[in-house]
């Protein structure tokens, strides 16, 4: 009888022992399972942190070249800006193709909030240029005035037509430097387009000058 009892005692404890080791293995190999899941995560995390670092460096370089254009002369822009562009363009697809397997759900949205920033910045730019370049396109170029070298001292009728005479700017008033002039007639670049009451209009090129009648 007692040794069966021994025997029965020595199953017992075999069995408790085994059962321990067990749960010594679930233990370890659950550990084992969170180490590295929170490795993943933490690799996950550093992986998104230097996305953001990278996206925003390349903010800050976008920034550095709008500034860079403002300075420019308006001929170099528009070759800066498709420089600026086309790199923008290639950084921001490859930041879209890690987003579509790697991100989690918040790093996707962040993310793309920054993406839509830089898009935003590019159109700006782009906006100012093209208005700079407008501006400058629709600058009227203003004529050079033609100095007129005469003066108007009086008007007469001649043959039942209205005429005017004019005479030098400076110096002396000689008869002999008097003119008569009729209209359509010209006095050096100056046609006489019209005579209005007591105005003499003329004409030179696309410049015109109304002379009072004394």
């Amino acid at each position: 009888m007692t040794r069966s009892r021994i025997i029965s005692g020595a199953k017992h404890s075999r069995a408790y022992s085994i059962i321990q080791i067990l749960l010594w293995v679930w233990l370890v190999g659950l550990m084992a399972l969170v180490m590295i899941a929170l490795l993943a995560v933490q690799s996950q995390r550093e992986k998104t942190l230097n996305r953001l670092h990278a996206l925003e460096v390349g903010q800050a370089q976008i920034a550095d070249a709008n500034r860079a254009l403002q300075a420019r002369p308006e001929s170099a822009t528009a070759s800066a800006l498709n420089d600026v562009r086309e790199a923008a363009e290639h950084r921001i697809d490859e930041l879209e193709r890690a987003l579509a397997t790697r991100a989690t759900s918040d790093d996707l949205i962040a993310l793309r909030m920054e993406m839509d920033q830089i898009k935003a910045h590019q159109a700006a730019i782009q906006s100012s240029v093209e208005s700079k370049s407008r501006a400058t396109q629709t600058k009227v170029v203003k004529p050079i005035e033609i100095p007129i070298p005469f003066r108007v001292i009086g008007s007469e009728l001649r043959a039942g037509q209205r005429t005017v005479s004019v005479a030098p700017v400076s110096g002396d008033l000689l008869a002999s430097q008097i003119q008569v002039v009729l209209p359509g007639e010209a006095v050096g670049q100056w046609r006489l387009e019209e005579i209005d009451r007591n105005t003499a209009v003329f004409r030179a090129g696309e410049q015109t000058r109304r002379l009072a009648i004394p």
